[in-house]
């Protein structure tokens, strides 16, 4: 499971993902369904979203997967 999958599942939904990082929710949707990771941009924002739960290095390792 991807780490942005993982922050959606704490969080909710990616509505409510997409609300607390300032996005819509069809850029979540994509992040999850094509690129499988988050944009570096929103890493430290969907990290403080999941309090912790989903750390940076979580998120950054998505992109050293591919």
């Amino acid at each position: 499971m991807s780490a942005i999958q993982k922050a959606v599942n704490i969080i909710g939904t990616q509505t409510k993902v997409a609300r607390l990082i300032g996005v819509k929710q069809a850029h979540v949707w994509n992040w999850l369904r094509l690129h499988k990771r988050a944009p570096a941009k929103y890493i430290r924002r969907i990290s403080e979203a999941t309090e912790g739960k989903v750390s940076v290095d979580e998120l950054l390792q998505d992109h050293e997967s591919l």
